[in-house]
């Protein structure tokens, strides 16, 4: 499910609790709603409401961390094409077809990771993909090296697609991962406690339901952004292709 939809569903979950909340107050005789009844609900939510926003925050956290380190590690495969291409340079000019392989992968990969609508998922297990870099470790592989300097070229650009190869097999496993589905449904449950708590105790106006309403769009709107972070290659938060399109740039030249 997309980071829409689940987002949606909260907000309706945590605005509906309120008003049934609001609803069921008038129905409760006066003695439910004391003073000394609403100073316990009170005390009772604040230590929901807390840990909520924690679980919340940590969410947050973990997500944003996992955005981090996708950024980084799309900064690493190009900072690592970039290498590659200089070094197959100075091997000489016999890499001509290494290099305009280089290029298609470079493309390839670029299309996988960003694709032109947003809300179409990246493809990070593209096998067509990972054909054409071993394509380019066969070649470099086949190159025959005349003294030790075109040898030493060689053993780097190895490393260097090793490395290309390490990171896009890591991105495409940290892809599968994601908050786990009954802790969004527990968190759920407990904001619609806190919500409902709202509705209990405040007055029915325009003010309260508007104030509510948008209480629950903000949470929602926590809950969605912290599922766009964990989809860093589609959705409304995505990494940042610039790195790759710079690769494109010098490639070629």
């Amino acid at each position: 499910m997309t980071s829409v939809p689940i987002s949606l569903i909260i907000f309706v979950v945590l605005f509906g609790s309120a008003l049934a909340a609001m609803f069921v107050a008038r129905l409760l005789p006066d003695h439910h709603l004391s003073p000394e009844t609403r100073t316990v609900v009170s005390v009772s939510v604040a230590v929901v409401g807390t840990l909520s926003a924690l679980v919340v925050g940590l969410l947050i956290s973990t997500a944003n961390t996992a955005f981090i380190a996708k950024t980084r590690q799309v900064t690493d495969i190009s900072a690592d094409l970039i290498g590659l291409d200089r070094l197959v340079l100075r091997y000489g000019p016999e890499t001509g077809e290494v290099r305009m392989l280089l290029r298609r992968y470079t493309v390839a990969k670029l299309h996988d990771l960003f694709p032109e609508t947003s809300d179409q998922a990246g493809d990070v297990e593209n096998l067509s993909t990972v054909s054409l870099l071993e394509e380019v470790q066969d070649r470099i592989l086949a190159l025959t090296p005349a003294n030790d300097r075109q040898r030493w070229l060689q053993a780097q650009a190895l490393q260097l697609t090793t490395a290309i190869a390490a990171a896009r097999w890591q991105l495409a496993q940290e892809n599968v991962g994601g908050t786990p589905r009954p802790l969004l449904l527990l968190v759920m449950f407990w904001f619609s406690i806190v919500f409902a708590s709202f509705g209990l105790f405040a007055p029915r106006n325009v003010i309260t339901i508007v104030t509510i309403f948008l209480c629950a769009i903000g949470v929602g709107s926590v809950i969605r952004m912290t599922t766009e972070l964990q989809t860093p290659f589609s959705g409304l938060v995505r990494v940042s292709d610039a790195p790759l399109l710079h690769v494109l740039e010098i490639i070629g030249r």
